[in-house]
């Protein structure tokens, strides 16, 4: 330190001496500061992850935050407050449900929620209807960002969309669709429930509409939509919204162009979506117009208006019922659990092993028996990678479904085996029909149905995905066919 240095220095230490509070050079940094770091070391976290890593906890984050505010007071009725509260384990198990747009509830959510644990509820499943992925990635956008190459395939896998796909002009169109296919929802249920003296029809029909797009199956009816099953309006217009989410936002995109270029513009994934879609719905009502016994006494549009309710409802993997489900045959169930297990399209807000997964293995099976090296649907051949992850993906779901069928047997030994395969299948397939026992689980069994749920949103390939490091070429970059 020079001379000028020293006498300067010692010049400002008698001036901090005599006046010792005009300035503090050893305050510690304020608070905002530390924050703000602590902010920016979990974004800098948070991006080294993979997207599949993101997708699973970006759910987990949902649920957490989801259960802590359905557990403040004034989200729960005065019913519910006057008799002690809606315990932990079940808001964890309805917002788990909600998130996953599965459905399955084991308490009556107007019973036991305000207006704005209802709320909240909606938000839960409007989010998980479109997809924590894309929600990310909009924001991603919004924020003037570029999405990664990476994040990039994991979004067309995840919708099957051709490589020629615009990615944040499809992100753009799935949020004008979803508020626009509400609304209108939204509208004819409001107009309907009126009519019938619905109490709070406009929130019911809102409440209802996104529930049935987001193929969510949540109800404000303890009985579903069981008081409506004759009704054709408000069957036909939930029945409408269920499959528009359930085909999927990339077959909604191709009929958008083709009506605005008033030109044939549907991709070969929408053709296969809709024929699979199709096939289900009208194979399937036939089927139980015919094997169940509770419907075939009714006149025949009554019987055929139940029957494509209830396929639709399983396939579409809405899960809204308009009869009891714990008093149908044992065909229909099975054909109701096989509809569920196909389940909804990969571009939607269903789940199920998807439509397109099935196609890739009927496409397989065809192949194998007429002896043939390629495999081909509808007259285009299916890459061997589809192929191979249509493989890993239906295998790893009946898998997943065989140990939570286990493990709910063990914990609850007293039920019937078909009630828990039943639950078991419409939990893991998100799908939210019951048999009547959700509510009557033990709290392992609440748990394992909590986890089928999770596991069926997030899909278990992704979770396969997330736990373990896929290879990449030699680029570094992962394979365009992560799923199906």
């Amino acid at each position: 330190m020079s001379v000028q240095d020293s006498s300067s220095s010692s010049s400002n230490a008698q001036t901090s001496a005599s006046q010792p509070n005009r300035t503090s050079p050893a305050s510690p940094p304020p608070k905002r500061s530390r924050w703000a770091g602590w902010w920016q070391s979990v974004l800098a976290r948070w991006s080294r992850l993979r997207p599949p890593q993101q997708l699973v906890l970006g759910f987990t984050s949902y649920v957490v935050i989801g259960t802590l505010l359905l557990a403040l007071p004034w989200t729960q009725s005065q019913q519910a407050r006057d008799a002690g509260g809606v315990s932990m384990l079940d808001n964890l198990f309805n917002v788990t449900s909600a998130v996953s747009t599965t459905g399955l509830t084991t308490i009556s959510v107007a019973d036991s929620y305000s207006w704005l644990g209802e709320f909240i509820i909606l938000t839960l499943f409007q989010l998980g209807g479109i997809g924590y992925m894309t929600v990310s990635s909009i924001i991603v956008l919004a924020r003037g960002q570029q999405l990664s190459s990476e994040r990039t395939g994991i979004l067309k896998s995840g919708f099957s969309l051709p490589r020629n796909f615009v990615i944040p002009l499809f992100l753009r169109h799935v949020i004008i669709f979803t508020v626009v296919i509400e609304a209108i929802g939204a509208a004819l249920l409001w107009w309907r429930f009126s009519a019938l003296g619905v109490d709070n029809a406009l929130w019911s029909a809102i409440f209802h509409s996104v529930s049935a797009f987001s193929t969510a199956g949540f109800s404000l009816n303890n009985n579903s939509l069981e008081s409506f099953r004759d009704d054709w309006v408000v069957n036909l217009v939930i029945a409408a919204l269920c499959y528009l989410g359930a085909i999927g936002f990339i077959v909604l995109q191709d009929v958008w162009y083709s009506i605005k270029f008033r030109e044939y513009m549907m991709t070969l994934t929408s053709k296969v979506i809709l024929s699979m879609t199709l096939f289900v719905f009208v194979i399937g009502t036939l089927i139980f117009s015919f094997v169940e016994k509770s419907v075939m006494a009714l006149p025949w549009d009554q019987r055929l208006l139940i029957s494509a309710f209830q396929v639709m409802s399983a396939s579409s993997t809405a899960g809204f019922n308009s009869v009891p489900f714990g008093g149908l045959g044992a065909a229909a169930l099975f054909l109701i659990v096989v509809a569920m297990v196909i389940g909804a399209s990969p571009a939607g807000t269903g789940g199920g092993i998807k439509t397109t997964t099935v196609s890739a293995l009927l496409a397989n099976l065809w192949a194998v028996i007429r002896g043939r090296d390629r495999v081909v649907w509808m007259g285009f051949e299916v890459p061997l990678p589809r192929v191979l992850t249509a493989v890993a993906a239906a295998t790893l779901y009946l898998i997943m479904l065989a140990a939570g069928i286990l493990m709910l047997a063990v914990s609850e030994p007293g039920k019937q085996f078909l009630s828990l395969f039943f639950e078991a299948a419409s939990a893991l397939g998100t799908v939210g029909l019951s048999m009547g026992i959700t509510g009557e689980l033990s709290a392992p069994g609440k748990v394992i149905i909590i986890l089928l749920m999770f596991v069926g949103r997030c899909g278990p390939l992704t979770l396969g995905l997330a736990l373990l490091e896929p290879r990449r070429d030699a680029h570094g970059r992962l394979p365009d066919d992560l799923a199906v």
